[in-house]
C-alpha cells in the first residue's frame, strides 16, 4: 500500500510539470504571435505615410457641416435605382463633373461622362491604380476615358483609393458604397445617397478630391483605341 501511494504521489507531481510545461509553452506561442503583428503595421503605416508625402496640399481639415436646408435621396442594391440616380445627375450637368473612383466598369455611366464632356462639361476623374490595368481582357477603364479627352489621374499614393464619389456642378454630391459598376447595381448591397443643396458639406468633398489629385499621377497610358 505505502509503494501505491508513493507511485500516486510520483505521478502527480508529474501531472503537474506536465500541465505548467503546457502552460508555458501556450504562453510562449502567444507572446510570439501578439509580437509578430508590431512591427509589420510599424512598417507599414510608415510606408503609407511616406507616400502621402507626395501630395503637394495639405489633409483637408475634419468638417462639421449643418444641413438646414439639405435634400438627400438614398438607394439601396440590390434592385435599386441606383445607376438611374447617378445617370441622371450626369445628364443634367452643365459645368463640372468630379469624380473619384475604386472599381469602374459600368460603360453606362462612363458614356453619359463622355456624352457630358462632349457637350462642353468639365469632366476630371481620378481613379485607383487598379483602373489603369485590363480586367478581364478589356482595356484599363483609365485609358477607355482618357481615350476619350477626358483627364484621368492615378491616386497610387495609397494602398486602395477607395472613394465612390461625383460632384456635379459644384452642388451635388453623389457617394456612399455604390461603386461605379454592374456589380453595384444588380449583385450587391450597396447604398446610394444624392445629397443636394448642402453647400458646405459639398465644398470639403471638393477640397478633398483637389487633395486626392494633388496625391496623383496624370494617367499616359496607351488610349485604348
Amino acid at each position: 500500500m505505502h509503494t501505491n501511494v508513493l507511485r500516486l504521489k510520483a505521478l502527480l507531481r508529474a501531472d503537474v510539470w506536465v500541465h505548467m510545461y503546457a502552460r508555458s509553452l501556450a504562453l510562449g506561442v502567444l507572446f510570439a504571435v501578439l509580437a509578430i503583428p508590431m512591427p509589420a503595421q510599424a512598417s507599414h503605416h510608415q510606408k503609407y505615410s511616406k507616400l502621402s508625402e507626395s501630395c503637394t496640399l495639405p489633409h483637408p481639415p475634419q468638417t462639421t457641416v449643418a444641413l438646414n436646408s439639405g435634400q438627400a435621396i438614398v438607394d439601396f442594391s440590390p434592385g435599386g435605382d441606383g445607376e438611374k440616380l447617378i445617370l441622371q445627375a450626369i445628364d443634367a450637368a452643365q459645368h463640372t463633373i468630379l469624380v473619384q473612383a475604386y472599381s469602374f466598369t459600368d460603360r453606362r455611366i462612363i458614356t453619359a461622362l463622355v456624352k457630358a464632356r462632349t457637350r462642353g462639361v468639365e469632366v476630371r476623374v481620378i481613379l485607383d491604380k487598379t483602373d489603369a490595368q485590363p480586367y478581364e481582357g478589356h482595356a484599363p477603364v483609365a485609358s477607355v476615358i482618357s481615350a476619350e479627352q477626358i483627364p484621368v489621374w492615378i491616386d497610387d499614393s495609397v494602398h486602395i483609393a477607395h472613394n465612390k464619389v461625383m460632384i456635379i456642378d459644384g452642388k451635388d454630391l453623389i457617394t456612399g458604397s455604390y461603386n461605379f459598376t454592374y456589380s453595384a447595381d444588380y449583385d450587391n448591397a450597396e447604398n446610394l445617397l444624392v445629397i443636394r443643396n448642402a453647400p458646405e458639406l459639398i465644398e470639403a468633398y471638393i477640397d478633398n478630391w483637389k487633395w486626392r489629385q494633388s496625391c496623383s499621377q496624370p494617367y499616359r497610358g496607351r488610349p485604348s483605341n
